[in-house]
This record gives C-alpha cells, structure tokens and sequence, in this order.
C-alpha cells in the first residue's frame, strides 16, 4: 500500500464583505492622492520652469528691440537729412507729429476771449 500524504485543509479566502470593500477603496483614495500630490508638484514646476524662460526671452527682446529702434531712427533720420535740406527745411526744424514747439504753440493758440457778463459782475461787486 502507498502511503497516502494527508492534505491539510487550505484555509479558505475569506468572503469579501463590507469592511473589505471600505479598505480597499480608502487605499487606492490613499494612492490616488499621493500620485495627484506628485503629479500637481511637478506642473508646478513646469509652470515655474515656463515663466522663468518666457522672463529671460522677454529681456532679451527689450535688450535687442532698444538696440533695433535706433538704429532704424538713425537711418530714417540719415534717409531724410537730403530731402529735408532740399524743401528748405533744416533736421533741427521739424518737431516731431504730435509735438509742437513752443513758438508754434503761441502762434496757433488764440488768445482767451473776456466775456461781456464777467465785466459786468466785476463793476456791480465794486460799486457794492
């Protein structure tokens, strides 16, 4: 006769009930949020990250658009020195659109008109 190996009983896999099923979902609530705490930490950063480049970038345009803008003032201003000397007009002349020189400004302003019922007031406030 062969000798028979005695099985031991396995122990059976508990039923699932409620308390299994609360533990289970507060785990994956656990883990969901530790990979949402990762996850908003490095947007963060992506977003710092993007900014600092968008800063540097900014300045250096100011930097090189500063630098652009007179140059292009001096060639207009070089481009239109001949015209402006052939109509008569000296560079030093023209102000600027928008500007007007002092000169022009007492020229083209008229002078303030006194009004008949201020002169009166003025002579009944005397005599009283």
């Amino acid at each position: 006769m062969t000798a028979r190996k005695k099985t031991t009983p396995r122990a059976k896999a508990p039923e699932p009930n409620l308390r299994h099923v609360w533990l289970a979902g507060l785990g994956a609530v656990a883990i969901a949020r530790r990979h949402g705490a990762r996850r908003l930490t490095a947007a963060k950063q992506d977003i710092e990250r993007i900014v600092q480049r968008a800063q540097a970038t900014l300045r250096d345009v100011r930097m090189q658009g500063g630098a652009g803008v007179e140059r292009f003032s001096a060639d207009v201003e070089a481009r239109l020195g001949p015209v402006l000397e052939k109509l008569g007009l000296g560079a030093g002349q023209v102000a600027p659109k928008g500007r007007r020189t002092p000169a022009a400004a007492k020229q083209t302003r008229p002078a303030p008109r006194k009004r008949a019922g201020a002169a009166r007031k003025a002579t009944a406030r005397k005599r009283a």
